[in-house]
């Protein structure tokens, strides 16, 4: 038997532009059910569109207002005024509460759809924040008006907290932890009745009063993987500019370093899985030809130098008309020349997570396993070289001191990176912080309310984190999250009174180049418009965009 399913996309507001990007993990499953001779539908519904549908537009011109107030002082380097920001979260809290009820109207559109194509089951793509309460709002309609119907669900929010959301959601029969291109043809399998559930890797499932857990097995060969499918009648909202026409491109998987923050190598595994750099290219050869679509991100973490540089060779032997962004990698040493070869097949941007300038801190908080020096040499020959260099910072991490703080602030003051992403202090279930919190001077009040907050937590990194929702139940060296926002906050605003550009990655940089607009003008730009939900802007943005995108391909770069 051959099955016909939903995959579906619900992330919640699309409140940055990188958020339109089509969802690469979908479009691989979809390819690894075709080729097994299933039929599927991607649900994506981070579009323009559904700007329009989830913005309550009765708060347009207070929330407008708000938001300049609190954007003219952030630039002039002052703190916000309490009353605004407390405006400001407390709207935010009614548009959510209204979009609540948006989600209600897609939920039974969905239902419509499995009745009418007689779908066999629903996966479900999980997301923090708005998508996750969402996400739920829909599995549980569905499980209500089809009680039989098979919803299972995957993504990072599975690796982030495994069984505990079923304490949140029952409506999921299984949830999926790890790679999952095996695991969704096996799961139609067993929608077939083929085999059963315990016979599948990387599940979690109820069984009587408690949990299962499945055998974890890792795609070892991702030049096996059928190629992710972006046709139009497979992902409907590919159509049109409902995307923005980037593609995310897995070329590795994996990560060797085992960093005290990150969660990755317990996703992907501790060491690299490489795509060979003919089948990256391939890739790229074939999403030219077949979709116009020219520019891409490197979904790997941690990409090896070695594949950065044969991917360089190939492209410049076939002489393709590309540009690609990356995650840097941080621990291999890197001459200007090699750069240089990365920047003339197209290389336009690579993200360093930098984390810290302070060694203190790199080796004792953060595991990084890299010397300051290796850092700044790393930076200053990739800016050299004209590749847009871009990077993060946790600010304040655990342990902090005005000292290490000045040393991460030297650090980027003398390497001038174009753009830093600086974030407050996440703790992940399961990773080394969490383990070992005393350790780090880390404090979780109530452990099961922080992991619930958590779960719903929407990071959003275009905008200042003063803007970001406070995470309660959570301090680092006792510092309140209010103080950690504010912290964090001070010091971007200190790197952009110094003329480094924050809150911006290195994705949105990319896009932001097909705008007509420099990245300063294009960040403020979508900061205004994505936080008033100004469709018809927002809508003539994106289709310029993919319009310059398309015509790239037969004019020079």
């Amino acid at each position: 038997m051959f099955t016909k399913s939903l995959l579906i996309n619900y992330a919640g507001f699309p409140n940055e532009p990188r958020l339109l990007v089509p969802d690469n993990g979908l479009a691989n499953l979809a390819a690894a059910l075709i080729q097994k001779g299933h039929s599927t539908t991607i649900l994506d519904y981070a579009t323009v569109d559904m700007i329009e549908k989830l913005f309550p537009y009765e708060y347009k011109e207070q929330l407008d207002d708000i938001t300049k107030r609190i954007m003219v002082n952030q630039k002039q380097g002052l703190s916000p005024n309490q009353k605004d920001l407390d405006e400001f979260h407390g709207l935010d809290e009614k548009i959510e509460n209204l979009q609540r009820k948006k989600v209600q109207e897609i939920a039974t559109e969905i239902s419509s759809i499995v009745r009418k194509k007689n779908i066999d089951f629903v996966g479900f793509k999980l997301w923090m924040g708005d998508g996750f309460e969402g996400s739920i709002m829909i599995a549980e309609q569905l499980k209500k008006d089809y009680p039989r119907l098979p919803i299972f669900a995957g993504g990072p929010h599975v690796d982030w907290f495994r069984e505990k959301i079923f304490d949140v959601c029952d409506a999921f029969d299984a949830i999926a932890y790890g790679d999952g291109e095996e695991v969704i043809t096996m799961l139609a399998d067993y929608v077939s009745d083929k085999i059963k559930l315990e016979d599948i890797p990387n599940l979690i499932y109820r069984k009587n009063n408690g949990f299962v857990t499945t055998q974890k097995k890792l795609v070892e060969d991702l030049n096996n993987l059928p190629l992710p499918v972006y046709d139009d009648d497979v992902y409907p909202a590919m159509k049109n500019n409902q995307k923005i026409k980037m593609i995310i491109m897995d070329e590795s998987r994996g990560c060797p370093n085992n960093c005290n923050f990150c969660l990755h190598p317990m996703k992907s595994g501790n060491r690299w899985k490489i795509k060979s750099a003919e089948s990256i290219v391939d890739e790229m050869e074939r999403l030219v030809n077949k979709y116009d679509i020219n520019i891409f991100k490197f979904a790997g973490s941690n990409t090896p130098q070695v594949l950065f540089i044969d991917v360089a060779k190939e492209i410049l032997k076939r002489k393709l008309k590309i540009r690609y962004v990356a995650f840097g990698n941080t621990k291999s040493d890197t001459s200007v020349k090699e750069f240089k070869l990365m920047k003339d097949s197209g290389c336009y941007g690579l993200w360093f997570g930098i984390e810290s300038g302070s060694q203190k801190i790199l080796d004792e908080v953060l595991n990084k396993k890299i010397k300051v020096e290796q850092l700044k040499n790393k930076l200053i020959n990739c800016k050299e070289a004209g590749i847009y260099t871009s990077g993060s910072i946790i600010i304040p991490a655990p342990n902090e001191t005005v000292q290490t703080k000045q040393e991460t602030l030297q650090l980027l003051l003398e390497t001038k990176p174009d753009s830093i992403i600086v974030s407050p202090p996440v703790v992940i279930p399961g990773t080394i912080w969490d383990k070992n919190s005393e350790k780090f001077g880390i404090s979780i009040s109530e452990r099961n309310k922080y992991l619930k907050e958590l779960m719903l937590y929407k990071i959003k990194f275009i905008y200042p984190t003063i803007l970001w929702n406070l995470l309660p139940y959570f301090k680092i060296n006792e510092k309140s999250d209010k103080q950690i926002t504010g912290e964090s906050n001070s010091f971007a605003q200190i790197l952009e009174k110094n003329g480094i550009l924050t809150q911006i990655s290195v994705d949105t940089i990319l896009i932001s180049e097909y705008s007509g607009l420099n990245p300063v003008q294009f960040r403020d730009k979508c900061r205004k418009l994505f936080s008033t939900g100004n469709y018809e802007e927002i809508t003539k943005i994106i289709t310029k965009i993919n319009e310059n995108i398309a015509n790239s391909i037969s004019k020079p770069i």
